[in-house]
């Protein structure tokens, strides 16, 4: 038995077995097979060993070479006290009768890893600077949240106007492509089809209309990638937007405060400590990413290949969310991988230099803190935290769970060793 060191991630484990040994297992195992198998012309249990031998030869083979790989990678775990990331590969099966089995297993394990200089890092942090202009932008949403919905029974529709309308489509050269009987849609807005707002502009309650609308290749839909469809609409209803006036009135409706400078008052502090949250929070990824900057080393490609698939089923719940098909062949999954991996990279670069420094200073997960954390997870889940935690170990995610915190509690422990300089 031979280890070798492929990379600071990578080990081959290099094993030969005695063509003895082999025989040995063929032996036993053909015994096995003789008390169970069928051969005609002899009695069950009672064919020859050689007739099962050469009856089964082939079957015989890959169970016992099944069989040693299994065996050989147990003691090799113990006798090298190793600790593989996955499963081994087989990689090379050397069975040539008359000579020794040889196999090569290829396997990942975590590469040695002391950090050094994650005490000290220096980075500014610089205070929030709210201006008056920030706050006009929050009140102006404010008023359009608020907004009152009129009937407007006179008038051309221009921009900003709500309409409702009747809606038939069919795609050219034939085939029913929609009907709705109420589409909301507000005539300007950026999430409403330009072609739809440039021939309402102008029409009145009970015009009938007909448009046609050609679709990009690329568009989302798959029903309407590519094709032309011709609308008829019908305008059912028209509204327009009033905006409450910004006075005292209007921070006593929205607010529940006395005037409007209270009103304005609190969303300075909102937006203050919003950007408060915003900068620390970018303090905390500067300190950690110039520690890991710090430290060249390889990452195992298995752990890449995990954090690739948990970025692939965000991005297909992104998509369905979205309605796009996720099988759908326009999408170049092959792209999207290539174009994550750098990421995926680096963020297990980040959980080992984080995992890495809480084994260097002690670190560990508390039961109460491991418990209030599934009482947060618990509240966003909308769950009891019993129900969660039951759940969590019976899909053995309780661990992951741990790791996070463990994780987060080295993050905190080298931001409160950092020199950061408020600005």
């Amino acid at each position: 038995m031979e280890l070798i060191d492929i990379s600071t991630c990578k080990r081959n484990l290099v094993i030969e077995v005695s063509r003895e040994e082999v025989d040995d297992e063929i032996h036993k195992l053909a015994q096995k097979y003789a008390e169970r198998v069928r051969v005609p012309g002899f009695r069950p249990g009672k064919a020859p060993l050689v007739i099962i031998k050469q009856r089964f030869a082939a079957e015989l083979k890959s169970e016992v070479t099944q069989e040693l790989i299994k065996r050989y990678w147990k003691t090799a775990l113990s006798d090298h006290s190793l600790r593989p990331l996955t499963q081994p590969v087989v990689e090379h099966i050397d069975a040539e009768p008359g000579n020794p089995l040889r196999f090569t297993l290829s396997f990942e394990v975590l590469p040695p890893l002391e950090v050094k200089d994650y005490k000290g890092v220096s980075v500014p942090l610089s205070e929030p600077v709210v201006s008056e202009s920030d706050v006009d932008q929050v009140l102006e949403s404010l008023r359009e949240q608020n907004a009152q919905l009129v009937p407007v029974d006179e008038g051309e529709i221009r921009d900003g106007h709500v309409v409702t309308l009747a809606v038939d489509g069919e795609f050219e050269g034939g085939g029913k492509a929609l009907h709705e009987e109420d589409v909301v849609c507000t005539i300007g807005d950026p999430g409403t089809n330009s072609a739809f707002s440039e021939n309402l502009r102008g029409a009145r309650v009970g015009d009938e209309l007909q448009f046609n609308v050609p679709y990009p290749a690329e568009d989302q839909r798959k029903r309407f990638a590519g094709k032309t469809v011709r609308y008829r609409v019908l305008v059912k209803e028209v509204k327009e937007k009033h905006l409450a006036e910004l006075n005292d009135d209007f921070a006593k409706d929205v607010g529940g405060l006395e005037n409007l400078e209270e009103l304005r008052a609190r969303i300075r502090d909102d937006l203050i400590s919003k950007a408060r949250v915003a900068a620390e929070k970018d303090v905390r990824e500067a300190i950690l990413n110039q520690v890991v900057q710090r430290h060249f080393f390889d990452v195992p490609e298995s752990l890449v290949r995990e954090e690739l698939e948990d970025r692939a089923r965000r991005i297909a719940t992104q998509f369905v969310r979205r309605g796009i098909d996720v099988n759908d062949t326009s999408i170049d999954w092959k792209k999207i991988f290539e174009g994550e991996r750098p990421h995926a990279e680096q963020t297990v670069r980040r959980t080992l230099i984080l995992d890495a420094i809480a084994r260097q200073e002690g670190i560990e997960v508390l039961e109460a803190e491991l418990e209030e954390e599934v009482r947060t997870l618990a509240e966003t889940a909308k769950k009891s935290p019993v129900a969660l935690r039951a759940q969590l170990e019976k899909d053995q995610r309780i661990q992951s769970v741990k790791e996070h915190l463990r994780r987060k509690k080295a993050l905190d422990f080298i931001c409160r060793n950092a020199n950061i300089s408020r600005g």
